[in-house]
């Protein structure tokens, strides 16, 4: 931000920004936004459909892809913020024929991603009995991929599936023989023939540097319409029987989504007046002819016979299905062979519409550029009152270093601290993580801390990657604490080493509104350690953890309920090790009933980690165990709100208020297989998030415990 004068440039924290603005310009930011909406309510026009144009669905989410069969039906995938995704199939007059859910939860699913945005290419066959798309997904290295469906146009099965595509879809042959598709590699796209029958793949075009291709659609006798980038922008081309291609749109009006009417003619999508409309075009000669009057855009354009066209309209915040006659609602537009002017040149640096790369250096890549030189140099220096004594300050000073090399590779981070009270070193750390390994991600870290009567010394080795989505880690835990000698007691050291593994899988469908609607979760996680609190036996811990979530009440669409089962078990532990219960999710302040909890673990048995589970309800009771079994279950509905301010206060910085969540639960618990600990209760949330990176959740939960001799908990707090 500027100063007044102009006379440089300072900078600011985000506090109090609304004020100096208005100091400034002399006009707060809100009051300005508030002068814009209004505005915008004057003059903005009012757009609506045209009388022309039909409503087949009036709702098919926030985003979908569309597909038009020869025989009338229509096919969408299609996901709204209280529905999860769905392949629907409609038939001419718009009723469903099928709707199914995307959605694999086993492991050993045949595929993971399923939002629309992932689908390209829905074409049907010429009878209308398949319906073929490509998928884009992820691989067991987390690599993109894409593949191709074979889906029953009846029944929504999923009839095959072809793996190993590199780029997005186009279109079934209407023989149903083949699927023209982009193939992607590198920065050069090219059409490629897939053979259904064989899996052979036959390059169509080839293009060479950078190139970039949009989704094609074959016609009858082979000829296949793509739009292609240019200088212009996005433009389509033809591609002849012979090979050759051919031009026929050369502007600055984003031509796409081409689909082929008849065997001369093309319908597709293409800007007017800074909206997406349907036009028509003759391949083999003329301008464009617009057909639709959409109020703000016309996406997935598709005929429906020779006379009509379907296409997904923009509809305040969501999407509708429309349909309207192949009819002229303006004259041809002789601007398709008129090429704009060319852009102005600029500073871009990516190879985008006829930009050059702006080469820096052309040296083979080092492991250790920049490596030595660290990003973050953050000396500090800070006093705080002495607990044990007010009226002293302790004076903290220290360093924070941190650094990577060129590509990231490689990381570190150290970091030195002194106070005034301790007179020594009582923070130092440093971590060392690299992706080298990939695809295992391999960190180390060690430190030194020391606190008044004790010092601890720690290091861990971790290696961790994911298959697909799923995370699996390793983890080489060393631990010693120190505890000094005193006039009442004598020094005491505990140690803990030992190696850790753990591994998660979830697979869920969710919504914006309502969060995951189904879903099963399944985690696993062991511990071994030989060497523990130095005069104990070696013992392990054995963690595992289901989760399942399922739809909420019905009609309700904004609620959801979350099963979870967890089964902890330290064999050969000293008795008591397990804390269940005693945690806190967030910071909170309580009123609470009943006794405070009597569990005293002794400080050999403290080397500076915990072994802890959370039970809900029992936030200010800690039990202590050797193994539990623990069932929760939590119902949530969410009362959606999606309103901010500018500032908070006029203070702090942009403030949104994004849902507030009513919840109800039960927990139970058995610990050492003997005793019971239930409770139950409810909670209200008030989401929300400051400075658009800061989410804040403000809480309030109660509790009613039914053992242990307690009684009512409430908690108020916030949480992060």
């Amino acid at each position: 931000m500027e100063a007044g004068g102009g006379a440089g440039r300072d900078a600011h924290p985000p506090f109090a920004l609304t004020l100096r603005f208005d100091n400034v310009y002399g006009r707060t930011l809100g009051s300005l936004f508030e002068e814009f909406t209004a505005s915008l309510m004057r003059t903005q026009e009012q757009r609506v459909r045209p009388a022309t144009q039909q409503v087949l669905a009036p709702n098919v989410g926030y985003f979908a892809r569309l597909a038009a069969s020869p025989d009338g039906a229509l096919a969408t995938v299609d996901a709204g913020r209280d529905q999860v995704t769905h392949l629907t199939v409609r038939e001419s007059d718009g009723s469903v024929r099928f709707s199914h859910s995307l959605t694999q939860f086993l492991p050993g699913r045949r595929w993971i991603a399923t939002f629309p945005t992932v689908m390209s290419g829905l074409s049907f066959t010429a009878d209308g009995s398949f319906l073929f798309l490509v998928a884009a997904d992820v691989d067991s290295l987390e690599n993109y991929l894409s593949r191709v469906w074979q889906v029953d146009a009846r029944t929504g099965e999923v009839v095959k599936t072809w793996e190993g595509i590199e780029g997005m879809g186009g279109s079934v042959t209407p023989d149903g023989q083949a699927y023209v598709f982009v193939q992607v590699e590198g920065d050069t796209a090219n059409l490629h023939r897939l053979e259904l029958a064989t899996g052979a793949r036959v390059p169509l075009t080839r293009f060479e540097g950078h190139s970039s291709l949009g989704p094609p659609s074959v016609a009858a006798d082979g000829r296949i319409v793509f739009p292609q980038m240019t200088e212009q922008g996005w433009n389509l081309a033809l591609l002849e029987t012979d090979g050759t291609v051919r031009a026929l749109t050369q502007d600055a009006h984003f031509n796409y989504s081409p689909r082929w009417v008849d065997a001369n003619r093309i319908v597709f999508q293409r800007e007017h007046e800074g909206r997406w409309q349907a036009h028509v075009l003759d391949v083999a000669g003329g301008e464009p002819v617009r057909i639709t009057d959409a109020p703000h855009l016309v996406m997935d354009v598709a005929p429906a016979g020779n006379a009509e066209v379907v296409f997904l309209n923009r509809d305040r915040f969501d999407f509708s299905l429309d349909r309207a006659p192949i009819t002229p609602v303006a004259p041809a537009e002789a601007v398709a062979q008129a090429p704009a002017p060319t852009p102005a040149p600029s500073k871009a640096s990516a190879p985008y519409q006829g930009h050059t790369l702006d080469i820096l250096t052309d040296e083979p890549y080092s492991p250790l550029e920049r490596f030595f030189l660290p990003e973050l140099r953050a000396p500090y220096f800070y006093a705080l009152p002495d607990p044990d004594n007010g009226n002293r300050p302790v004076y903290y000073g220290g360093l924070a270093l941190a650094g990577q090399d060129r590509l990231g590779f490689h990381q570190y981070a150290l970091l030195a601290e002194a106070d005034s009270r301790l007179r020594d070193v009582s923070t130092l750390s440093f971590s060392y993580a690299t992706a080298l390994t990939a695809p295992w991600y391999t960190g180390l870290s060690v430190a030194r801390f020391v606190q008044a009567g004790q010092r601890d010394l720690q290091a861990s080795l971790s290696t961790s990657r994911t298959f697909w989505t799923t995370p699996v880690s390793f983890n080489l835990l060393a631990l010693r604490r120190d505890y000094y000698a005193t006039a009442t007691s004598p020094g005491l050291r505990t140690t803990l080493l030992g190696p850790e593994a753990a591994i998660s899988y979830f697979a869920g469908e969710s919504t914006s509104y309502g969060g995951t609607q189904r879903g099963v979760g399944l985690s696993l996680g062991a511990g071994v350690y030989p060497l523990a609190f130095d005069d104990a036996r070696p013992f392990a811990d054995l963690r595992a953890e289901a989760t399942a979530f399922v739809p909420g009440l019905p009609l309700l669409l904004r609620d959801n309920l979350q099963l979870t089962a967890i089964a902890r078990f330290l064999p050969n532990a000293p008795e008591g090790l397990l804390q269940v219960g005693g945690i806190q999710a967030g910071t909170a302040l309580s009123i609470r009933e009943g006794p405070k909890s009597p569990r005293d673990l002794p400080e050999l048995l403290q080397p500076g980690t915990s072994f802890s589970e959370y039970l809900r309800g029992y936030e200010d009771y800690a039990l202590s165990a050797r193994s539990v079994l623990i069932a929760q279950a939590r119902y949530r509905y969410r009362v959606i709100i999606d309103y901010g301010w500018t500032s908070f206060f006029w203070v702090l910085p942009s403030f949104f208020i994004s849902q507030v969540e009513l919840e109800a639960f039960g927990s139970w618990a058995r610990t050492d297989l003997r005793d019971n600990h239930r409770a139950a209760g409810g909670a209200l949330y008030l989401r929300t998030t400051f400075g658009q990176a800061l989410p804040l959740s403000l809480f309030y939960q109660y509790a009613r415990r039914f053992d242990d001799g307690l009684g009512d908990l409430h908690l108020v707090g916030v949480a992060l």
